[in-house]
């Protein structure tokens, strides 16, 4: 029962990312560089809670062109989760990234590099779809299984669903992983222009560094109105919650 509860979950999960929504009007109003328009547009379905990457990505490029790049980061890395290998969304970050006042640093390795490619080769949509047309097969296997009555035939098809099976871990696995990583709220941008930190959840405390719009930070925890986040550095320091925004 509780496997067919946690699939019927899972599942419905997938349905939500693999939703498709109209956003016509949002892209007119963009290409007719009426961007308060379309960000108008765009909001409206991210008040319903709608995730979606085109969404994302056309609201993060109209951010852009309003020059507010903390809510242009927050939706190019929402984005991002769908993503993560998107040229023209990458392109963009980091042309966002060149224009924020703090820097940062992203080395990485050629054997992280090809790690990180290997792993979002697949998009979440496409890893649902696979778990899902997998799950189908299994399910039309058993029922041939079922209803077949040569031996031989059984074996052949008993080789196919453990084959099938084996594909449908993978995929599940992944899947998983990376919806986990997309309902992950460790992360959040910053969308004021100027923020204050300090050594403690209140502005009587010593403050430690200051920083701008636009920035990625992790979350550490929460305290009422505060939260303690923590930079790329490893500095670490309370700021108003209002001055952030969970990705």
């Amino acid at each position: 029962m509780k496997k067919a509860t946690f699939l019927i979950i899972f599942l419905f999960i997938c349905l939500q990312l693999l939703a498709e929504f109209d956003i016509s009007k949002g892209n007119n109003a963009y290409q007719n560089q009426e961007y308060e328009k379309a960000k108008e547009y765009y909001e409206e379905f991210v008040q319903q809670e709608v995730k979606n990457f085109n969404l994302f990505y056309n609201l993060g490029n109209t951010y852009f062109k309003l020059e507010n790049y903390g809510l242009a980061r927050l939706f190019y890395e929402k984005a991002l989760r769908f993503r993560p290998l998107d040229k023209d969304l990458v392109f963009n970050l980091e042309l966002l990234q060149a224009r924020l006042k703090d820097k940062e640093e992203n080395e990485e390795s050629f054997l992280q590099h090809i790690l990180r490619k290997i792993y979002y080769f697949f998009s979440v949509n496409l890893l649902a779809i696979f778990v899902l047309i997998c799950f189908i097969l299994i399910m039309l296997t058993i029922v041939f299984l079922i209803l077949s009555e040569k031996s031989s035939t059984k074996k052949v098809v008993k080789v196919f669903m453990f084959i099938i099976s084996i594909f449908f871990m993978i995929f599940l696995i992944l899947t998983i992983l990376r919806l986990h990583e997309f309902y992950n709220e460790n992360f959040a941008v910053i969308i004021d222009e100027t923020v204050f930190a300090y050594s403690g959840p209140n502005s009587d405390f010593q403050q430690v560094f200051t920083i701008h719009e636009g920035l990625k930070v992790r979350i550490e925890k929460f305290d009422k109105d505060w939260v303690l986040i923590k930079l790329q550095s490893g500095n670490g320091g309370w700021v108003k919650n209002e001055s952030l925004s969970v990705i």
